[in-house]
C-alpha cells in the first residue's frame, strides 16, 4: 500500500472515529436532558390552560431542574393534563400538597412547569396528581385591559368634570378654594376657636395661680382645705345656722300667730290694742289700783304699829328670821 493511500486511510478512519464519539456523546447529551437513562417516576397535574407547553419542556422546583414535561394531553374543554416526568429520589423534597403552576424560562424563553414543594408531611407517590395553578388566558387579561382603560376614560371625564365645578366655585371644596363665602365662614370660625383657645389658657393660667395662691397662703379657704379641725368648725357653723333658720322660721310663724291675734278684736290684748277707750279706762283702773294699793300699804303699816297687832308681826317677823338661816 502506497503511504500516500496510507495515510488518506488514516485520515478517514480518525474522521470516522470522531464522528461516531460525537454521535454516542449527542446521544448521552439528548438522553441525559429526556431523563432517557435516569430512573424517573411520573406524576400528572391538571390545567385549564397550558399556555403553549410543549413536551419535553423542563420542570423547575426551587431553581433546580429535576425532569421534562412527558406529554400534554387534553381530555375534555377547558381541561388538559400534563404527565411530568420526575428524577427519581425528588419525591423526597414535593410534598402532597405541592402545586404546580406554568411559568416562563425568563422573558421570552420556552415555557417550563414549576412546581411549589408544600409542607404536608407526605410525600407524592409515582403516578399522583398534584395540585394546579392555571396561568390567566391571554384574552382575559385583554378583556381585562379594555375593562381598565374604560374604567380610567369614564375617571378621567368626572375628574375633569370635578375640576370645572372647583374652578367655577361650585360645591363646598370650590367655595374654599375661590374664596367664597363658606371659606369666609370657615376662617371666621377658625378665629372664634382661636380666641376661645386663647380665652381658655388664660382661664387656665388663672386657676393654676389660684390654686398655688389657695396652697400657700392663710386665708380661710386654705384652712378649709388643708385644716380638717376648721372643717369640722366649719361644718358646725352651718349647723348651727340651719338650726337658727328653721328657729327663726318657728319664732315667724309664732310671731304671725300673735299678730293675728292682737287683730282679732275678740282678744283681749287685740281689744287693748284697736280700741282707745277701752285703753284709757283700763289706765284710769290701773291707775286706782296702783292708789289702792298705797293706801293698803299705809293701812298695813299703821296695823304693825298699833299695839293691838304689835305682837302678831312681830311673831311672823321671827318665824321668817329663823326659817332663813
Amino acid at each position: 500500500m502506497e503511504p500516500k493511500e496510507y495515510r488518506e486511510n488514516i485520515r478517514l478512519g480518525i474522521f470516522v472515529i470522531t464522528g461516531i464519539i460525537l454521535f454516542f456523546v449527542a446521544i448521552f447529551y439528548i438522553g441525559s436532558e429526556r431523563n432517557v437513562f435516569n430512573k424517573t417516576f411520573t406524576v400528572s397535574a391538571i390545567f385549564k390552560n397550558v399556555e403553549g407547553l410543549t413536551e419535553g419542556d423542563n420542570v423547575w422546583l426551587s431553581g433546580v431542574k429535576i425532569g421534562t414535561v412527558k406529554s400534554v394531553t387534553i381530555i375534555s374543554e377547558g381541561k388538559v393534563v400534563v404527565s411530568l416526568s420526575l428524577k427519581d429520589k425528588q419525591n423526597e423534597y414535593i410534598r402532597g400538597d405541592a402545586t404546580a403552576f406554568i411559568g416562563s424560562d425568563g422573558l421570552v424563553g420556552n415555557k417550563i412547569v414549576i412546581i411549589r414543594p408544600g409542607s404536608s408531611n407526605e410525600s407524592i407517590q409515582d403516578n399522583d396528581t398534584i395540585n394546579s395553578l392555571s396561568p390567566t388566558d391571554t384574552q382575559d387579561l385583554i378583556n381585562i385591559a379594555k375593562d381598565v382603560g374604560s374604567n380610567t376614560r369614564s375617571l378621567t371625564d368626572d375628574l375633569k368634570m370635578i375640576t370645572a365645578k372647583i374652578n367655577k366655585g361650585q360645591g363646598v371644596v370650590g367655595e374654599l378654594l375661590n374664596e367664597g363665602e363658606l371659606s369666609r365662614d370657615l376662617r371666621e370660625t377658625i378665629n372664634s376657636l382661636r380666641l376661645a383657645s386663647q380665652n381658655t389658657n388664660q382661664a387656665t393660667v388663672d386657676l393654676k395661680k389660684l390654686v398655688s395662691e389657695i396652697n400657700s397662703g392663710e386665708g380661710l379657704v386654705t384652712k378649709l382645705i388643708k385644716d380638717s379641725t376648721y372643717a369640722t368648725t366649719f361644718n358646725s357653723a352651718l349647723q348651727n345656722v340651719a338650726e337658727a333658720g328653721v328657729n327663726a322660721k318657728v319664732m315667724s310663724e309664732d310671731l304671725k300667730e300673735v299678730v293675728a291675734k292682737f287683730n282679732d278684736e275678740n282678744n283681749a290684748i287685740g281689744v287693748l290694742v284697736s280700741d282707745s277707750t277701752f285703753a284709757n279706762k283700763l289706765r284710769h283702773t290701773l291707775s286706782n289700783a296702783q292708789s289702792a294699793s298705797v293706801k293698803l300699804d299705809q293701812n298695813m303699816e299703821a296695823l304693825r304699829h298699833n299695839f293691838l297687832f304689835r305682837g302678831y308681826f312681830r311673831k311672823q317677823a321671827k318665824k321668817v328670821k329663823e326659817q332663813n338661816k
